[in-house]
């Protein structure tokens, strides 16, 4: 058992933190509407399965993990960028038969004008390759630290009279965000 609540110095509607955590979430499944469709000289009427997850405010302000992170958009940025750079690349080869008057360097130097969009269109696609890795290096480091803010997450009690998170052995109560910055801090990803 815990010590009462520092607040209010009572313990009946103190709740270990991993319990308030996993009873906010209800899972929900049914049917969706009915929705009338036509088809051809008929009516077709079809109606979708709806499922979901719903979170409860207090189980949301006590979420011990770090908040996931998408990286499709860099991914598909790089693809889109690589495939235009290509077709900028495209320019100088197309040139290549028509040679501009002057000689050797000024077929040399429209080479090269024509060249730069495709090679500032390659940087931009390297830069967002280097972003992309910073993220993948960063969420293995989070993975990482999760087992220790995990453990120290675990040791929270809740007070709903209070709204406010303490330790059994500390004698203060936390606001949830103030203990979600020590579970993070203690998982190593509070930056």
């Amino acid at each position: 058992m815990t010590e009462p609540c520092p607040s209010c110095g009572q313990l009946d509607q103190v709740q270990h933190v991993p319990a308030v955590y996993h009873g906010g979430h209800s899972f929900y499944r049914g049917q969706g509407p009915t929705v009338a469709v036509p088809a051809g000289d008929g009516v077709v009427y079809t109606s979708s399965q709806v499922s979901g997850v719903s979170v409860t405010a207090v189980a949301r302000s006590l979420d011990p993990f770090p908040p996931p992170r998408r990286n499709g958009g860099l991914v598909a940025a790089v693809i889109l960028l690589a495939l235009v750079g290509s077709c900028f690349l495209l320019l100088p080869f197309s040139a290549a038969d028509d040679p501009p008057p002057g000689g050797e360097g000024a077929k040399a130097l429209g080479f090269a004008v024509l060249s730069l969009p495709a090679f500032g269109v390659y940087l931009a696609a390297g830069v967002l390759v280097w972003l992309y890795v910073r993220r993948v290096r960063a969420h293995r480091k989070q993975q990482k630290g999760v087992p220790a803010a995990q453990q120290v997450w675990e040791q929270g009690w809740f007070c709903h009279r209070c709204g406010g998170v303490y330790f059994a052995d500390a004698g203060r109560l936390l606001t949830p965000a103030h203990f979600r910055q020590l579970v993070a801090r203690a998982g190593g990803y509070d930056r």
